[in-house]
């Protein structure tokens, strides 16, 4: 751990808690937290590298980290807390010893209960007001979210370190909750600081803290103005395509993606779009559990294969 992670100082804490975030979808985490830690003008106490790096088969020094640690102190409240920003996510085989030896550290500092967020894609129209869905890693935390204005999820996985850090923390009897803003499917490779916001309302309300939010909320105006011109044509390739699609009457047997909610359509292209941007294993086995929990894999099973093809021509 000595070589992973290192503090420039060790602050005294009254009982803190951690709320960490990494890059992903909507750049919805990294925007809410480092919007917080601007805000607290948060201090700045250590760094951890993602994992050991190989070079021409030798394992060498980790490089320079992107990873920080800050720290906050409440004057008034009853957490004080500490921040962890990820440059990028870690290596998929090296992610649970990343979340372990992370837990550990703030374990040092007196941390008991982990906070992440996240983005949930959904076929939301760009201009509804997102919702804040919250998964705690245990039941009595669920009594505890009531009294917050957020949804709940049923069954399903929270891909990255947002969700395994939860799920570890478990492990290690760490009370978790991931928080998760919603966004529409189209918006995944941009940023929709509008998730982040109401993100940000709800774990405000969480921690007792009272922040100014009008430059997030300018921002996100800002960012609308970007997305408006998308969705519209997005919205028209749409309507032109069913305006090109024979009436029901003209089916003789349609084929079974045809008989899919448009949702899931939406949701499978996106899938298969970040497969393709992303390459890494953990997105394509997202995308099949997608194909196959609508029996749909076959249908697309030339086109998931290629996904493999492009990588290994590209290596």
């Amino acid at each position: 751990m000595k070589k992973l992670i290192s503090f420039s100082k060790i602050p005294n804490l009254k009982d803190p808690c951690l709320l960490a975030a990494w890059p992903g979808m909507g750049k919805v985490a990294l925007t809410a937290v480092e919007y917080l830690i601007n805000e607290l003008d948060a201090e700045y106490c250590g760094e951890m590298a993602n994992a050991a790096q190989v070079s021409k088969q030798v394992i060498i020094p980790p490089l320079v980290p992107e990873n920080k640690f800050y720290y906050y102190h409440s004057p008034k409240l009853r957490n004080d807390i500490v921040f962890f920003v990820g440059s990028e996510q870690p290596m998929p085989h090296a992610e649970y010893m990343f979340a372990q030896e992370l837990l550990n550290a703030v374990t040092l500092l007196g941390v008991k209960r982990i906070y992440t967020t996240a983005a949930a894609p959904s076929d939301m129209h760009f201009e509804d007001t997102p919702r804040v869905f919250a998964v705690p890693n245990n039941t009595d935390l669920l009594k505890e979210l009531l009294q917050f204005k957020v949804h709940f999820m049923g069954d399903g996985t929270i891909a990255g370190l947002n969700g395994l850090l939860i799920s570890v923390a478990r492990e290690m009897n760490m009370d978790g909750i991931c928080l998760l803003g919603e966004i529409p499917f189209f918006t995944v490779q941009m940023e929709f600081p509008r998730a982040s916001h109401k993100i940000l309302e709800i774990l405000s309300k969480m921690l007792g803290l009272e922040i100014d939010m009008v430059d997030l909320e300018l921002y996100a105006e800002e960012k609308m103005k970007e997305i408006e011109p998308l969705a519209k044509l997005l919205g028209k390739e749409k309507e032109e395509k069913e305006d090109e699609e024979p009436h029901p009457e003209e089916h003789v047997v349609p084929p079974k993606e045809d008989a899919l909610p448009n949702s899931v359509r939406l949701r499978i292209e996106k899938l298969f779009q970040q497969a393709e941007f992303d390459r890494t294993y953990k997105s394509k086995m997202r995308l099949k559990e997608e194909l196959d929990q609508w029996g749909i894999f076959d249908d697309y099973l030339d086109r998931f294969l290629d996904l493999f093809k492009k990588n290994k021509g590209e290596s």
